[in-house]
């Protein structure tokens, strides 16, 4: 799979981790893109985001910083199933 089509996905358990994450990447010029959690990771309602692969370990130091708590880091294949990083 060219790099251009690989997703990476972030998940939180709760909502508003999310939208602090999202708003400190916005910040950081950091580009993310918030989704809903698909459905193999979880039943529940909630959300993820869409980042880049290249963008990883700087996420890791932002949700350090920045006390963000993030559940997983996942690549997604081409048919949606999680593979968790």
């Amino acid at each position: 799979m060219d790099q251009q089509k690989e997703r990476y996905l972030i998940t939180f358990k709760i909502s508003s981790m999310a939208f602090k994450f999202e708003n400190y990447c916005k910040r950081a010029d950091i580009k993310v893109k918030m989704v809903p959690v698909p459905s193999k990771l979880s039943k529940s309602c909630g959300y993820a985001c869409l980042i880049k692969k290249d963008d990883i370990e700087d996420i890791k130091e932002l949700c350090d910083e920045k006390n963000i708590k993030y559940s997983e880091f996942y690549k997604m294949d081409e048919k949606n199933n999680p593979d968790k990083l």
